[in-house]
């Protein structure tokens, strides 16, 4: 399941005494185990209400002692297994596991009577425990632990994800929600097109963002705009990359080439500014190209790596402003702009060519 899953299932009183929290993302896994304590914990929580185990050196005899153990101070016995590597998935193409570090030797396998004692307990939890298993990585379901845990444990997959798939807009609006804030279709469009130029979406970095938005608006005001939205965020390279290539779009040199100028003054990179011109020139690209071959909607959507219908739509119109031998000029030139820039040999200038270039030459 997902977390929205896992809140709502929460939310309905529906709470297991064991979770597996994993997956690369660890947001996720940090928004997940908040809300299960908050659950088990609804006037909240001392430091001694919860034991903080790590899943690395953890043995399974270790583990159902802990479990076992009726609380003192607490009337639950809550347990959270940090790096729980017994559920590690398995290198691919191979049968055998990662190679761990040192400290990281592989666990749950002091015995078999030990894993056999642990699997009985997974099926017949006491009801004052509690177990929060979490793996920064994909759990591996081959696994007989998994399996095991499986049969009675809540799971969560926090995969990372990506601007381009809806789901940064089912964050979004996650995000904004607990804010009690909401998000004009114009400052909407503008963050997630911003956020398509990560390859992935750092959502934790992109909590704090939000959280500080909220407290520059302060309580009374509710509605983000764009302008609101470029003022405070203006620090992230994607806002003013995105607005430099949204003028770029719009065939407006003097916009874009100033935009290009303040990414320096605010001390970005010359690589990551020519990356998010080779972005924006690689999409454009791609979406005429598509586009000449007949696809449409969704079909177009997959085949450019974009399901977002808003964004998709005006990629769709933005495109037709450049032509294919423009495209792949402005291609080629920040290719050697790129090696220039990696070998320091690159004037500026070169790119401020290409920005030109690619305003001036409508289709």
């Amino acid at each position: 399941m997902k977390l929205g899953e896992l809140r709502t299932r929460l939310k309905k009183g529906d709470i297991s005494h064991l979770y597996l929290l994993a997956g690369e993302e660890a947001y996720y896994i940090k928004k997940a185990e908040e809300a299960i304590l908050q659950t088990l914990f609804p006037s909240g929580y001392n430091t001694e209400d919860v034991q903080i185990a790590d899943g690395s050196s953890l043995s399974a005899n270790e583990l159902v002692s802990m479990v076992e153990t009726v609380p003192f101070f607490s009337p639950k016995n809550v347990i959270i297994v940090r790096d729980a590597i017994m559920f590690k998935a398995k290198k691919r193409g191979t049968d055998k596991e990662e190679e761990p570090d040192e400290e990281e030797q592989p666990v749950i396998s002091d015995n078999t009577v030990g894993e056999e004692r642990l699997y009985k307990l997974f099926a017949n939890m006491p009801e004052f425990s509690f177990v929060i298993f979490e793996l920064r990585g994909k759990a591996d379901g081959r696994k007989k632990i998994y399996k095991e845990l499986s049969k009675a444990a809540h799971i969560m997959q926090g995969d990372p994800i990506r601007a381009y798939d809806n789901n940064i807009n089912e964050w979004l609006q996650g995000k904004l929600q607990e804010l009690h804030k909401t998000m004009d279709s114009e400052a909407h469009y503008y963050l997630v097109r911003a956020l398509t130029m990560m390859e992935t979406v750092p959502l934790g970095f992109m909590d704090k963002e939000m959280e500080k938005l909220s407290l520059f608006m302060g309580p009374e005001q509710k509605l983000i705009t764009k302008d609101i939205l470029v003022q405070v965020m203006s620090d992230m390279p994607e806002i003013y990359g995105f607005a430099m290539n949204d003028a770029i779009a719009a065939h407006d040199t003097k916009k874009a080439l100033y935009l290009f100028n303040k990414q320096q003054e605010q001390g970005v990179y010359i690589l990551v500014i020519i990356g998010q011109l080779v972005h924006f020139v690689r999409q454009m690209w791609q979406a005429k190209t598509m586009l000449q071959k007949g696809l449409r909607d969704k079909a177009l959507g997959q085949a450019i790596g974009m399901t977002n219908p808003y964004i998709l739509k005006k990629i769709t119109r933005e495109c037709q402003g450049f032509s294919e031998e423009t495209l792949k000029n402005a291609f080629l030139q920040l290719a050697e702009c790129d090696l220039g820039a990696k070998t320091g040999r690159l004037d500026n200038a070169e790119v401020e060519g290409v920005i030109i270039s690619l305003c001036c030459n409508k289709q």
